[in-house]
C-alpha cells in the first residue's frame, strides 16, 4: 500500500501537495498524521477529498511512504514509526531547504530513503504541479482549485520574497486547468476577529525591535490563549502590519511554547532558528513546538540565537562611554599621570581651552616621559594628533574594523570638533561578547534606551514615585541616584517595591541594586544621610539604617548558581539584567533606574509588567523549582496575596518538582520559614487547600492530608483569630502558629512528635503546640461541662497557656459555655487584680514572705468570683488570715 502524508497541523500547502501526489501515485491512501490548521479544517468540512482517518489505516500494510511538505520524522506524529521500517520505501517532496543537504544526516533520519525532491521554490505544491505537467496528467477544476489554495497560501498570493518564477508558472498551470480564484480568495480571507486583535496587540506590547544586519526584526512573546485561529497567519499579519523584515514570536500554550517565524528577507533565516528548537520550515516561514522550557527561557534563547548569528547595526553613540575625562593641552605630563591614576584610565583625549579635540595621550607615553624626567612638559607636545576618530552616527562595525586594522585601542567620538564619547577595547569586547540586546538598549554604565530607533518601549514611572511615595522616601531615591552618578555607578530600586508600586499597594521596603560596588555605595549613602551601615562582605550586601529609623537594603548587582538542587546559592558580581534573572518570578524582576538622567525609567527584561496585567505568577526558567523548591511556597503565597493565578507552565513545573521529591531535601528551618510566611497571609486556609491540591502537604508530614474536618477547623481558626484581633487590641499573637496547631490536630500522635523534631520551633512555640495537641483535653472537658464554672476555676484551668493555644481552644470548642469561658478569660478574667498590693500588706503589718503570695492569690480569687468588690472588703478578707503572719513592719 502507498501512503501519502504531510506534517502535523497541516496547512494548505501540505494538503494540496497530498492531492497532487495522489495523481502521481494512483491508488495511494491520503492521511493526516495529526491535526490541521483551522482554515484547513473548515475547508475539509465542506469539501470531500477522500482522506482516510489514521485509525482506519493498517500501517503494517504500508510499503511506500510519500512525504510532502515535510522531511523530519519528528513532524509526522504517530507515523514516525514508519521511518525505521526496512520494508517501507520513502519518497520526499519538500521546498524547505535545498536538495544538497548532508547525505549522512538525511540517511540517519530515513535509512530506507528511495527518492528525495527538495528544491528552493515558494511552495511544495509547485514541485508537484511541475511533475503533473511533465507527465501530462489532467487536473479537474476542483483539484486545480485545491492546488491553487496551497500555492497561493504558501507564497502569500505570489507576493512573498520566497516566491520564484517557477511558482508563477505553476499558478498558470492550475489557472488553465480551471482553478476558481473566487474560492481561493474566500478560503484564504481571514478577517480580524477580536481575539486576533488582542493577540497582535499583546505581541506588539511585549515585543522588542532589533536592528540586525540592517534589518528590522521583532521578537515577541505572549501568553494570550483565547485566539483559536491559525497562529502562523497571525504572525504573518503582524509582520505585514508593522513592516518588519522578520518576526519571531513565542506563544505559551498548554504545556508547550509555540515558536513561529516569518521573514520577508531570506537572509534572515527563520528556519535555522526553528531547527534549533527542534522544528522546521524554510528561510521565510518556520515553526517549532518546545516542551519542558518556560516562555522566558525560550524568548531568551531566541534573542541569543539571533544575536549570535546576525550582527547588530550599532552606531558609535550606542556603544561609546560618556561623559569623557579629558585633559587640557597646557597641562603637564605629571598632571596627566595623576588624572589617569585618579580616574583609572589609560588614555586621555587632549583638548584646547575651548574644549575642542586636539589629540590623545596614553599612559605608556606618560610613563616614558616621566622616566626621562619630562614631568613638566606640556601634554600637547607629546600627544598623538593622527589617531582615527569617529562620529556618533558612525556604524560600530566600521569602528571595529578600523580599530583592528590600525591596532588602535582608543577611539574618540567627536561632534562639532568636541569629544562627546570614547570607544575603548573594553567597549569593543563588550559589544562582541555581551547580549547584544543590552548593548542596543544602552551603554554598559547606563542601560539607556536607544531613543531614535524605538528599539525599546520605555515607561517612565517617575510620576508614580512622586505621587505614591512619602516625600522623604522619594527624596531618598533621588539622593541614591545622584550619589550613584557621582560614584560612576548605576543604581536601581528593585523587586517587590516596584511590583507593589505598579499594583497601587503601599510598600516601603526599599531594595537598591547597584551596578558597581554596592558596599561602597551603602557606606557613602549612610554618610550622606547621617545613618549607620551594616555590611555583609560575603554577599556584597549592606543595610543602611537612617536616623529616623527607616531602613534600606543595598546589594551589588549579582548573579547566582546552585551547586546542587535545594542548596543555598553561590553569588557572583554581575549586571542588573543577570541580577534580576536570578529572582523567583517575573513580577519580581522589575527595576526602576535612579540615576538623574533616567530617574524613574522602568526596566523590564522579562515581561513582569505583562504578567502583572494578566495577574500571572510565572517563573523565569524551567529549573527554578529544582534549584530552590521553597519558591513553590512563595508562588502560592503571591497567588493568594494578590489574587493572581499560576501560569500553565509554572503549574506544570511545580508538579514536576513534586514528582522529583525535592522538598524532602529542604532543611526543617527553610521549610518552616516558608510555612510561617504562608500562614501569615490573609487566607491561610486557602493556602493549605492549595498545598493539598498540589500534593505538597505530605512534605510537612506524609500523614497530613486534606479533609472536610481540616477545612472546618481552619475556618474556625480563621474566625477565632479575627475575634481575638478585634477583642484584644493591645496584645500580639502569632496567627501562623494557631494554623500549625490545626494541622497537628489532623495528624496521628507519633506524626506530631516527628514534625516537632524536624522543624526547629522555638521552645515557646513547641510548648504551645504540644499543649494544644496533647495537654488540653481535660481543659476542654471542664470548659464544656454543664456544671457552672466560677471565674476563678476558669483562670485556674487556663492560666499559663499561650494565647495561641487559647485561641485554638476557642476555635476547637463548639459548646457555647466553653467559648464563653475562653472569651471571658482572654478579655477580662486574666486582667483582674486585687486593689491591695505587697506594700499594702506590709502597711497592714504582714511580714514579707511566702504568705504575701497566698494572700494576693486569695484576694484575686475573691475578686474574680465577686466575693469582694472594694478595697475595704479586701481589707476585711485579709483580717481573716492567721495572726501568725502579723508583725510590725520594718522601716
Amino acid at each position: 500500500m502507498d501512503l501519502i502524508t504531510t506534517h502535523l497541523n497541516a496547512d494548505f500547502d501540505g494538503l494540496a501537495s497530498m492531492v497532487a501526489a495522489r495523481k502521481l501515485y494512483p491508488g495511494a491512501v491520503l492521511v493526516l498524521p495529526g491535526g490541521a490548521q483551522e482554515s484547513v479544517r473548515g475547508f475539509l468540512a465542506t469539501h470531500h477529498l477522500d482522506i482516510s482517518r489514521l485509525k482506519d489505516v493498517a500501517l503494517e500494510r504500508v510499503r511506500r511512504l510519500i512525504l510532502v511538505d515535510v522531511q523530519e520524522p519528528e513532524r509526522l506524529g504517530p507515523l514516525k514509526v514508519l521511518s525505521s521500517r526496512a520494508d517501507v520505501e520513502v519518497h520526499i517532496f519538500d521546498h524547505h531547504g535545498v536538495d544538497d543537504g548532508p547525505e549522512p544526516q538525511i540517511r540517519s533520519q530515513w535509512p530506507f530513503l528511495a527518492e528525495r525532491h527538495i528544491e528552493p521554490v515558494g511552495a511544495t505544491t509547485t514541485l508537484l504541479i511541475e511533475r503533473l505537467k511533465a507527465q501530462q496528467i489532467i487536473l479537474t477544476a476542483a483539484e486545480a482549485t485545491v492546488l491553487a489554495l496551497g500555492l497561493y497560501e504558501e507564497t502569500g498570493s505570489l507576493a512573498y520574497p520566497s516566491t520564484t518564477p517557477r511558482d508563477l508558472e505553476a499558478a498558470a498551470v492550475v489557472l488553465r486547468a480551471g482553478a476558481d480564484l473566487n474560492v481561493v480568495a474566500e478560503v484564504l480571507r481571514h478577517p480580524l476577529d477580536p481575539d486576533l486583535i488582542a493577540l497582535l496587540n499583546d505581541l506588539l506590547q511585549s515585543g522588542s525591535i532589533y536592528y540586525l544586519e540592517g534589518r528590522k526584526i521583532l521578537v515577541a512573546s505572549s501568553t494570550y490563549d483565547r485566539y483559536k485561529g491559525d497562529l502562523a497567519e497571525a504572525v504573518h499579519r503582524l509582520a505585514e502590519l508593522q513592516g518588519f523584515d522578520a518576526v519571531i514570536v513565542a506563544i505559551a500554550l498548554d504545556e508547550k511554547v509555540e515558536v513561529i517565524g516569518r521573514s520577508r528577507r531570506p537572509e534572515i533565516d527563520v528556519a535555522w532558528i526553528a531547527r534549533e528548537f527542534g522544528g522546521g520550515g524554510h528561510a521565510v516561514a518556520a515553526a517549532a513546538s518546545v516542551k519542558g522550557r518556560t516562555l522566558i527561557e525560550v524568548q531568551e534563547r531566541l534573542t541569543r540565537l539571533l544575536t549570535e548569528r546576525y550582527r547588530p547595526t550599532l552606531l558609535a553613540r550606542d556603544v561609546m562611554t560618556q561623559p569623557v575625562k579629558t585633559i587640557v593641552a597646557d597641562a603637564t605630563v605629571a598632571e596627566a599621570e595623576r588624572s589617569m591614576t585618579t580616574y583609572g584610565v589609560n588614555v586621555l583625549p587632549v583638548v584646547d581651552q575651548k574644549d575642542r579635540y586636539v589629540g590623545t595621550i596614553s599612559r605608556e607615553v606618560v610613563q616614558k616621559a616621566l622616566f626621562h624626567r619630562l614631568g613638566a612638559q606640556r601634554v600637547e607636545d607629546l600627544a598623538r594628533h593622527d589617531q582615527y576618530s569617529a562620529e556618533p552616527e558612525t556604524p560600530f562595525h566600521d569602528i571595529e574594523m578600523r580599530m583592528i586594522e590600525l591596532n588602535q585601542r582608543f577611539v574618540p567620538v567627536l561632534s562639532g570638533g568636541k569629544t562627546v564619547g570614547v570607544i575603548t577595547r573594553t567597549d569593543l569586547l563588550r559589544s562582541l561578547h555581551e547580549d547584544v540586546i543590552a548593548s542596543v538598549r544602552g551603554k554598559a554604565k547606563s542601560l539607556m534606551d536607544l531613543e531614535s530607533s524605538g528599539a525599546v518601549r520605555r515607561r517612565d514611572v517617575g510620576g508614580l514615585l512622586r505621587d505614591r511615595l512619602p516625600r522623604e522616601v522619594h527624596d531618598l531615591l533621588q539622593t541614591a541616584g545622584e550619589l550613584s552618578e557621582r560614584l560612576g555607578y548605576s543604581a536601581y530600586v528593585v523587586g517587590g517595591f516596584v511590583r507593589d508600586l505598579l499594583l497601587g499597594i503601599d510598600n516601603l521596603d526599599v531594595d537598591f541594586v547597584v551596578e558597581g560596588d554596592g558596599i561602597a555605595f551603602a557606606r557613602a549613602l549612610a554618610k550622606e544621610r547621617a545613618g549607620r551601615v551594616k555590611v555583609h562582605e560575603r554577599f556584597g550586601t549592606a543595610v543602611v539604617l537612617l536616623p529616623d529609623g527607616f531602613k534600606v537594603d543595598v546589594a551589588t548587582a549579582r548573579t547566582e548558581y546552585y551547586e546542587y538542587p535545594t542548596a543555598l546559592p553561590t553569588v557572583e558580581q554581575s549586571s542588573i539584567k543577570k541580577d534580576l534573572y536570578r529572582r523567583d518570578f517575573t513580577i519580581n524582576t522589575l527595576a526602576v533606574r535612579l540615576n538623574p538622567r533616567a530617574f524613574g525609567q522602568l526596566i523590564d527584561f522579562y515581561g513582569g509588567q505583562r504578567d502583572l496585567k494578566e495577574r500571572l505568577i510565572r517563573v523565569l526558567h524551567s529549573l527554578s523549582f529544582v534549584e530552590d523548591p521553597t519558591r513553590v511556597f512563595r508562588a502560592i503565597r503571591f497567588e493568594l496575596r494578590f489574587d493572581f493565578h499560576l501560569s500553565k507552565e509554572t503549574l506544570a513545573l511545580i508538579k514536576g518538582a513534586v514528582k522529583m521529591e525535592l522538598f524532602h531535601r529542604l532543611s526543617g528551618q527553610r521549610l518552616l520559614d516558608e510555612l510561617r510566611y504562608l500562614f501569615s497571609e490573609r487566607t491561610p486556609r486557602h493556602a493549605v487547600r492549595r498545598l493539598a491540591d498540589l500534593d505538597l502537604l505530605r512534605f510537612i508530614h506524609p500523614t497530613l492530608t486534606w479533609s472536610n474536618r481540616l477545612d472546618r477547623r481552619l475556618s474556625e481558626v480563621e474566625a477565632a483569630l479575627e475575634w481575638y484581633k478585634l477583642s484584644c487590641l493591645d496584645r500580639h499573637i502569632s496567627g501562623w502558629l494557631v494554623y500549625a496547631m490545626a494541622l497537628t490536630e489532623a495528624m496521628p500522635d507519633q506524626a506530631v512528635h516527628e514534625m516537632l523534631e524536624r522543624f526547629p520551633f522555638t521552645e515557646a512555640e513547641r510548648g504551645a503546640i504540644t499543649a494544644a495537641r496533647f495537654l488540653t483535653q481535660p481543659v476542654c472537658r471542664a470548659l464544656s461541662r454543664r456544671a457552672p464554672l466560677r471565674p476563678s476555676d476558669t483562670v485556674a484551668l487556663l492560666a499559663g497557656l499561650a494565647d495561641e493555644t487559647l485561641v485554638f481552644l476557642l476555635a476547637k470548642n463548639a459548646s457555647a459555655s466553653a467559648k464563653r469561658h475562653l472569651s471571658l478569660y482572654l478579655t477580662t478574667y486574666r486582667d483582674v487584680k486585687p486593689a491591695l498590693t505587697g506594700k499594702s500588706l506590709q502597711a497592714l503589718g504582714f511580714r514579707p514572705g511566702p504568705l504575701y503570695r497566698t494572700i494576693l492569690e486569695r484576694l484575686t480569687t475573691a475578686r474574680l468570683d465577686g466575693d469582694v468588690k472594694t478595697e475595704a472588703e479586701e481589707r476585711e478578707l485579709v483580717k481573716t488570715f492567721s495572726d501568725q503572719g502579723r508583725g510590725r513592719a520594718r522601716d
